[in-house]
Order: C-alpha cells, then sequence, then structure tokens
C-alpha cells in the first residue's frame, strides 16, 4: 500500500499560529500607518469568538485590513518571502523536522493540509519538502495576483476532508490501496484524523483521545 501523510501547519508544523503574525508582518512591511488598524483587527477577532461570523469573513477582513485587496502579487511577494523565512528559521517543531525526515527516507507521500492561506502556506510546504499543499484558496485577478476573497471555504474542519478526498481523485489515486496519517494539534480537526487510518495528535497539552494517538513534538 502507498503510504500519505497528511499534516496540519499551524500548532502541527509549528509552535504559534502563523495568520495574525503574517497580518502584521506584511502591515509593517508595507508601512507602518497600517498598524493603526491592529485595534480592528483584535475587535474583529473578538467578534468572531462571539460567533457575529465566521472564519472565511474574518479572514477575508483581516487580509482587507492589513494587506489590501490584492495580497500577492509580484511587489507583495519579496514581504511574503521574508515571513516564510521567519518562520522556517523560528517557528517550526524540531519534532515535526524529524517526523518529515523519517517519512521522505520511507518514501511517505508529505501532504501538507492546512486553514492558512495559500499565500504563504504554498512556500512554507515547498521549503519543509511537503509534495503537495492543500491551504486556504483565493480568487486571483485578471493578472494572476491573490486577492484577499477567499476562494471556495476556508480550509477548516470537515472542509480538509472534501479536499483531500478531491485532490485524491485529480492524482488518480485509490482511497483503498492507500495507508494516510494525518497529524494535527487539535480535536477540531477530528473529521481528517477520523479519515485517516492513523490519526496522530500533536503536543504536550492536546487532549488525549482513545480514538488518535498522541505526540509531542516540542518546542
Amino acid at each position: 500500500m502507498k503510504a500519505i501523510a497528511l499534516y496540519d501547519l499551524d500548532r502541527t508544523v509549528t509552535v504559534a499560529p502563523t495568520f495574525t503574525p503574517f497580518l502584521v508582518h506584511m502591515a509593517v512591511r508595507r508601512g507602518g500607518w497600517r498598524l493603526a488598524l491592529l485595534a480592528l483587527w483584535v475587535l474583529a477577532m473578538l467578534g468572531y469568538k462571539l460567533g457575529l461570523y465566521g472564519r472565511d469573513g474574518l479572514k477575508r477582513f483581516g487580509l482587507w485590513l492589513m494587506v489590501g485587496r490584492e495580497v500577492r502579487n509580484q511587489r507583495l511577494q519579496p514581504s511574503i518571502d521574508a515571513f516564510v523565512d521567519q518562520q522556517i528559521a523560528r517557528n517550526v517543531r524540531p519534532g515535526a523536522l524529524e517526523q518529515i525526515a523519517k517519512d521522505q527516507a520511507s518514501d511517505v507521500l508529505l501532504v501538507l493540509v492546512t486553514a492558512a492561506p495559500e499565500i504563504y502556506a504554498s512556500a512554507m510546504a515547498d521549503r519543509l519538502g511537503f509534495a503537495v499543499c492543500i491551504a486556504t484558496r483565493h480568487k486571483r485577478s485578471a493578472d494572476g495576483a491573490l486577492l484577499a476573497e477567499i476562494d471556495g471555504r476556508n480550509n477548516y474542519g470537515a472542509e480538509k476532508v472534501q479536499r483531500a478526498e478531491a485532490w485524491l481523485r485529480e492524482s488518480g489515486l485509490d482511497r483503498a490501496e492507500l495507508f494516510i496519517t494525518a497529524y494535527t494539534d487539535h480535536a477540531s480537526d477530528a473529521p481528517i484524523l477520523d479519515f485517516a487510518d492513523e490519526g496522530v495528535l500533536v503536543g504536550r497539552f492536546a487532549k488525549p483521545s482513545a480514538r488518535w494517538q498522541q505526540v509531542d513534538w516540542g518546542r
């Protein structure tokens, strides 16, 4: 059977989340005046916690507020590259790097399945050695720039399974002929953990479950 490993990004491969740091990084690089809008982003996150709107709207608003209508283009790419460099250098769990290296040595197909936006998630996947990146997609302008508007849905929860299944079909892979392992830090990813043949919760603070294994990949 062919082995595939599905990895979450935030707090699984990385120690800390990446989205808000990305917004702040881009605001600083684009111009200090955008940092004055950070208070609005904090209020927006509070509104999300209160259930006033969903993750899709929150993510779209944050990108529009702190980055702009276009969130990846030729002019912005150097700032995005700098963010990816910082994350790879400072925010990747050593245990994640070890597991990725073990999987590569065993010819396991590595797939990053994350709610993080493709704006930077695809570059992080490439740098870390993943063959495939299934991230939150963004609409494109006529000249190919990525826009703040999400294309489809935020890649979270059950959406991860739907996107993974679509990728398997497009790749001509038969689920019955695969052994899939899924790594994530939180039980909110139960759909992808249960979709896999082996689900693994990552982190010492992840709530243990009889349904899945648990590992600590450290800081």
